[in-house]
């Protein structure tokens, strides 16, 4: 539990210290519905924070139907708030501190990756009927990972309440949530 809690405050720390610098702004969907999540057919992930409404996307990222042996994962900002539906890429820290991944192991159509924020629990990518899915156990459960929401205090920002995640069960399509805090 701890090592998730110290994951989140790095995140949030990461986010706070560098949402200004080192992003580069190119459009998306200017057009899209500014409550969405701007879901695209990659998207393996996201995560959502209390701070705003801004997320963290992860999406597939592939070449000819196979992932990209390179970089299999393509992670970015969506700003949801002053400029609905633009995308900025990460910046070098924030990669290396808190929002970037490790590859475990990977193949053209599987991928096992750790979070760099919290690399004790593996999350694997492949391929399921029409697209790529993120795989990871959710309350001891097989689950498609949807998203991870972070609950930061009101009153500090650095502290995070709970983290959850947010899935669905890979064998029925059940919703399934688990909750971590302190």
């Amino acid at each position: 539990m701890n090592s998730t809690i110290h994951l989140i405050t790095r995140l949030l720390l990461t986010y706070c210290l560098l949402w200004g610098t080192f992003i580069h702004t190119y459009p998306q969907n200017r057009n899209a519905d500014p409550g969405s999540t701007y879901p695209t057919p990659d998207r393996l992930f996201h995560i959502a924070r209390s701070l705003n409404r801004n997320l963290v996307c992860y999406n597939a990222n592939q070449t000819n139907g196979k992932l990209d042996t390179k970089e299999p994962i393509n992670v970015y900002w969506l700003n949801r708030e002053k400029e609905p539906g633009k995308t900025n890429g990460l910046s070098f820290i924030q990669k290396k501190m808190a929002y970037g991944y490790k590859v475990v192991s990977q193949t053209e159509q599987t991928c096992t990756i750790t979070l760099t924020a919290y690399p004790e629990r593996e999350l694997t990518v492949c391929w399921e009927k029409d697209h790529f899915v993120c795989h990871i156990k959710i309350n001891d459960r097989q689950a498609i990972l949807q998203s991870l929401y972070v609950k930061a205090s009101p009153n500090n920002p650095l502290h995070v309440e709970y983290v959850e995640l947010q899935g669905i069960t890979a064998d029925t399509g059940v919703p399934v949530t688990e909750r971590i805090s302190k």
